[in-house]
């Protein structure tokens, strides 16, 4: 896909072109995670640790992770039954490959009952729906009473320091975030706490954090890593958005 094409020439990263193009292989989502090209360190907590934590407390028989990806988040959840949907075809075969129950679904029109699950986790994932309040909807349609939500995303200055470096490719874009997110979840729950994380992002050198960058050409358009110094540091402020249903 020609770098003029993406969402830097006008579109959104909750087109559906563009998505569907985005992860029609997940190359460019492999790409992203910051272990591939640099190094991480968390504070006292990582997102991961804390999103698990946040299931584990409600005991769950069932869990749906909608938008699974490659079902990597899927595979550590300790439930009796953990099923995987995602829009991608890459994506679903992915998890299958880890043994997981994946399936093809649109996050817009979920293929199951009201309060079928437990706990629905969706990380990274709500800034990309076409229609996110209609998301929303069907995820806490799905949620069974007194069951809850769960999901990881970024702070509004999550790497803050990279993004000002590069040009901010993200101030047109729509958004859900730690701060946004929670109070759009709270019109569809009954409680909502955000549990906020962090930590720190390195990339030893200019190369690395240029590959780091070329993954989300298709999203943005293409990004120049800064002339440095190196290796290049930004902080990690994240969070863990979890809604408890009446």
């Amino acid at each position: 896909m020609a770098a003029d094409a993406g969402c830097g020439d006008g579109m959104k990263i909750n087109d559906t072109g563009v998505v569907r193009r985005e992860y029609g292989s997940l190359d460019r989502l492999r790409r992203r995670r910051i272990d591939v090209t640099g190094w991480l360190r968390f504070g006292d907590d990582d997102e991961w640790s804390v999103l698990l934590r946040a299931i584990a407390e409600v005991r769950p028989s069932r869990v749906l992770d909608a938008g699974a990806g490659d079902g990597t988040l899927a595979s550590m959840v300790a439930a009796p039954e953990v099923l995987c949907i995602d829009q991608s075809e890459a994506a679903v075969e992915a998890a299958r490959a880890r043994g997981l129950d994946a399936r093809v679904a649109d996050l817009h029109d979920l293929p199951f009952a009201d309060g079928e699950f437990d706990v629905v986790m969706c990380n990274h994932v709500l800034y990309h729906a076409a229609d996110r309040r209609r998301a929303l909807v069907e995820l806490a349609r799905v949620v069974r009473r007194g069951g809850r939500f769960v999901g990881i995303y970024s702070a509004s200055d999550h790497h803050a320091e990279l993004w000002d470096a590069v040009g901010d490719p993200w101030h047109d874009q729509p958004d859900f975030d730690c701060e946004g997110g929670g109070e759009e979840l709270a019109a569809h729950f009954a409680r909502v706490e955000r549990r906020l994380v962090g930590g720190a992002s390195l990339w030893e050198t200019r190369e690395h954090l240029q590959t780091f960058l070329d993954a989300y050409e298709e999203l943005v358009g293409p990004l120049v890593a800064p002339d440095g110094p190196y290796p290049f540091v930004t902080q990690r402020r994240k969070c863990v958005l979890v809604a408890d249903k009446a």
